[in-house]
């Protein structure tokens, strides 16, 4: 059943998680012995956190408008993909304009054809992992793309364990999934002494295949949230009309432990043992953080429907707003700070300096949130879908879906901008 529960508090930590990630980047920072700078170093995991969140948001938003017929798998297919591809292209462009007028990066950056060809068609990173492409970021979509493509498939799966097992099927379906996920990995850091190299940790991040379990946890998420969820029409009349705010200010026992969930997972990417150097933050037991903690985020997005503290503080308006951007704000970080580094010529960028390239990034992907991609996707998806009625907004509301939605025609949370991830 889809529930008419507004979910701002996604669009909320979004902001978070590309203020993290461009952090973690970016921010000038000494050696990570500090737990505060060590979690900042492992910015890698907050991918997971938006795989994971993908999953869940898809199928919230499309799963029973697939299933009811009323979504064809075209039509699935166009509004999930067409407005990330176009962007990520965008932000891809970009990047190779500045790779090629700057001589500098030119002999450091520059990909080969071949290579060329295998990031514009998103198949890079299925032959070599660390691939290189111009939009660093741009592999997070690359992997996510197979995830988009088998949901229909996905869906019928987990429909079928509902009906056959209800509750109890789609819990052992999700720890299977988490076992299948991170059991190679853990089993791979028993046998060699509790050490993961770098290389073992590309392979189980980078490589489009290993992120399949994990959008598939966030589908199975969303299916036991939805069964948990009350229709509005069915709330007290106190309940809807906080809901109707967009920020989810009940208190429940799901609630509370969607909390419980949130710190537990802050308190492991915080109080983990810092690493030695900047290069073992994805080494070692640091690298099974890329999967690891896919349950509790799972648990946290599951149950967070229901209210608690965390989610009454993420759906905060300002929170909300800067979330709006997350994507793009992913997208083009790494052509402007490019940008930057070549105009000021140092490296890390000075404190002052990196404030202000945070601020024109942000600034920015809302200017081409709000002004330059609607017209673009609008006829985008006009012309895949074969009708111009296909619109394109940045935020309106949509009741049929209760989510705060990135398209009018209700695709919901993140069918534009959901995947927010890079790698320097």
């Amino acid at each position: 059943m889809s529930s008419p529960i507004r979910l701002d508090h996604l669009t909320g930590i979004r902001s978070l998680l590309a203020l993290w990630i461009v952090c973690g980047h970016y921010l000038p920072h000494e050696k990570p012995t500090s737990f505060l700078a060590a979690s900042t170093c492992r910015s890698f995991m907050a991918v997971d956190v938006f795989v994971v969140m993908s999953g869940f948001v898809t199928h919230w938003a499309y799963g029973d408008r697939l299933q009811k017929g009323e979504l064809r798998i075209r039509q699935f297919y166009v509004r999930r993909m067409a407005g990330i591809v176009l962007t990520t292209y965008i932000a891809m462009v970009l990047s190779l304009i500045v790779v090629i007028m700057v001589p500098e990066f030119r002999n450091s950056f520059m990909p080969s054809a071949l290579t060329l060809l295998g990031c514009f068609s998103f198949l890079a990173h299925w032959v070599k992992p660390s691939a290189w492409c111009p939009a660093p970021p741009s592999w997070t979509i690359e992997v996510l793309i197979p995830s988009w493509l088998l949901y229909p498939f996905t869906r019928r799966l987990v429909d079928g364990v509902d009906s056959r097992a209800g509750t109890p099927g789609l819990v052992l379906l999700i720890a299977a999934l988490h076992a299948l996920s991170f059991g190679p990995l853990l089993l791979l850091f028993l046998l060699q002494g509790f050490k993961l190299t770098w290389v073992q940790y590309a392979t189980d991040f980078f490589w489009p295949p290993s992120q399949l379990a994990d959008f598939a946890i966030g589908v199975v998420a969303a299916a036991l949230a939805q069964k948990s969820a009350i229709p509005d029409n069915c709330r007290e009349e106190g309940h809807r009309e906080a809901e109707e705010t967009g920020a989810l200010h009940g208190y429940s026992w799901q609630g509370l432990l969607a909390d419980l969930s949130f710190f537990g997972t802050a308190a492991v990417v915080i109080w983990m043992p810092p690493p030695a150097n900047r290069a073992e933050c994805e080494t070692n037991e640091n690298a099974l953080l890329t999967h690891g903690l896919a349950l509790p985020i799972a648990a946290w997005l599951a149950l967070s429907v229901h209210g608690g503290l965390v989610a009454r503080i993420l759906s905060h308006q300002a929170l909300v707003a800067l979330g709006k951007y997350s994507f793009e704000v992913y997208l083009f970080q790494w052509p402007l700070v490019a940008l930057f580094h070549h105009v000021f010529q140092q490296w890390p960028l000075p404190l002052d300096v990196f404030m202000a390239f945070l601020l024109l990034l942000w600034l920015l992907s809302g200017v081409y949130v709000e002004f330059l991609a609607p017209p673009l996707v609008r006829h985008l998806r006009a012309s895949l879908e074969g009708s111009s009625s296909t619109g394109y907004k940045s935020m309106p509301q949509n009741p049929k879906d209760g989510l705060p939605g990135a398209v009018e025609d209700g695709d919901g949370l993140f069918a534009r901008a959901d995947a927010t991830g890079s790698v320097s």
